[in-house]
């Protein structure tokens, strides 16, 4: 078994800076208490604890907050940053990277840290011996862990490995696969690479693993807080991970578990710009819930889309908005406006997607019905005779887009590029669209201010991040990412 000591983040950390503030007066941050972590996980409570301060990582700029889903659009044709720009972001938006920059770093080791927590509260937690009575709690806690460290270990191979389809065998490299956090006082083993099917094999396993442990009613605890992950939320993310590693029949079943379960239904169309951003939707299965104390200022993800002063970094491509029909509801997300202030982009595509700047309360979608719709059309479509079924999983997309939709005639290839289509439109700015361009295996052109366009072939080495310079030199067993001159 591997041990954690990604760029010393590890050794059994830092629950204290993540869960100290859900937890009052339970962890000091001083790093010579840190290690009491191990022996904070005592009780229910202190479950809970642990769990939420797991949570509280996803919202970080360098995570959910911001990040995951700038680069999967600013990376790929759906947007550029403005001319007038505060210098974030600017790199990617160059295909200018490098190993050293630190986003790069600050996401990897967000990642990890959030692996490193959730190893503890999983160690710890199937250990604890509760009442009879708090054991349901108790297992629905460890399968919101599970899938917590399924999902970021699919978001590291998605932002530092090439997808899983880039070699017949996934016998390409992954990222490390950590599954233990050690105490301070143990050898610490440095790990190297898994590959990308043993990357995926254990996102898998988490996320089977949590089936296993959530309950179609989430019980006690979990019961009375949203944001969470239910057992929805774990078939979900499930759907889509066996979606990219091309297993059409438990991509299908998985996104067939969700919908069947008839938990969450589709916004209407005339609510559709109101209510998407609302937390606990119709719709969502999980998302990263905001308050106005958690407000990021300057990185909210918010004010890197809403044209407000001198905020609005991020705009939208031409391309992106000319995808749509006139009548399509989800135009309404993209508007033909102008940068905010003097020097920048007049006209310019602005995105309205996320828009309250006000109390930052708002629902970051991971997972959402129109996914898994999506998700079983694509499964469907990539199976034999079963055409009929992916149409009618895309016409439940297009009958929430148009008040009339166009019947579906399309068939074999034509249908498939109707369905990646479909996707493009509806999940902009929500962390996929340069994730289906390379696990599709294709080119693009990515576009940046001035009508300057770069073309992007597939397979293109730069469409992932490198391993941080700094992972690499404390690390003597970790291989760097081709094309960046490690």
């Amino acid at each position: 078994m591997k041990h954690l000591t990604i760029h010393k983040i590890l050794p059994a950390l830092l629950l204290t800076a993540a869960f100290g503030s859900c937890t009052k007066g339970f962890l000091s941050t001083s790093p010579q208490q840190s290690t009491a972590l191990d022996k904070v996980i005592v009780d229910l409570p202190s479950t809970r604890g642990a769990i939420n301060g797991i949570y509280s990582l996803l919202k970080s700029a360098d995570y959910y907050g911001r990040t995951m889903f700038v680069n999967a659009d600013l990376l790929a044709d759906n947007a550029y940053i403005s001319k007038k720009n505060s210098g974030r972001y600017l790199p990617n938006d160059q295909y200018g990277i490098t190993s050293n920059d630190s986003r790069v770093r600050a996401t990897w080791n967000q990642l990890y840290l959030l692996i490193a927590n959730a190893n503890i509260l999983i160690r710890k937690g199937e250990a604890l011996q509760l009442p009879a009575s708090e054991e349901p709690e108790k297992n629905h806690i460890l399968g919101e862990a599970y899938t917590l460290r399924a999902l970021a270990y699919l978001d590291l191979a998605r932002t530092y490995a090439q997808p899983y389809n880039f070699t017949p065998d996934a016998s390409h490299l992954g990222v490390p696969v950590v599954t233990q956090t050690i105490p301070d006082n143990s050898n610490i083993i440095s790990p190297k690479r898994n590959t990308a099917k043993e990357t995926y094999k254990q996102i898998v396993d988490d996320l089977v693993k949590a089936t296993t442990l959530l309950t179609a009613t989430p019980i006690g605890f979990s019961a009375s807080n949203k944001g969470k992950v239910t057992l929805n939320g774990a078939r979900a993310l499930l759907s889509r991970v066996y979606l990219y590693m091309e297993d059409w029949p438990n991509a299908e079943a998985m996104a067939t578990e969700v919908i069947g379960a008839n938990k969450h239904s589709l916004i209407a169309r005339d609510k559709l710009l109101t209510d998407f951003g609302l937390q606990n939707n119709s719709e969502t299965i999980f998302e990263v819930h905001y308050l106005t104390t958690d407000n990021l200022g300057s990185d909210q993800l918010t004010n890197f889309t809403l044209q407000s002063g001198s905020y609005g970094d991020l705009l939208a491509t031409d391309d992106l908005y000319n995808a749509y029909e006139a009548t399509d509801a989800r135009r309404a997300f993209l508007i033909k406006g102008k940068r905010s202030g003097s020097g920048g982009e007049n006209p310019a595509v602005i995105i309205n997607k996320y828009t309250n700047i006000s109390t930052f309360e708002e629902g970051i979608k991971i997972m959402r019905l129109a996914e898994v719709y999506l998700n079983r059309a694509e499964a469907r479509a990539m199976q034999p005779g079963k055409e009929a079924d992916a149409v009618a999983d895309i016409d439940v997309i297009k009958k929430r887009a148009f008040a009339t939709p166009a019947p579906t005639t399309e068939t074999g290839a034509a249908l498939l590029q109707l369905i990646k289509n479909e996707r493009r439109r509806e999940l902009p700015f929500e962390g996929q669209r340069l994730f289906d361009l390379t696990r599709w295996k294709q080119g693009f052109t990515k576009y940046r201010s001035g009508n300057v366009t770069i073309s992007i072939d597939y397979p293109n080495l730069r469409t992932i991040m490198p391993i941080p310079l700094a992972e690499i030199n404390a690390n003597p067993n970790i291989e760097p990412n081709d094309g960046y001159g490690n």
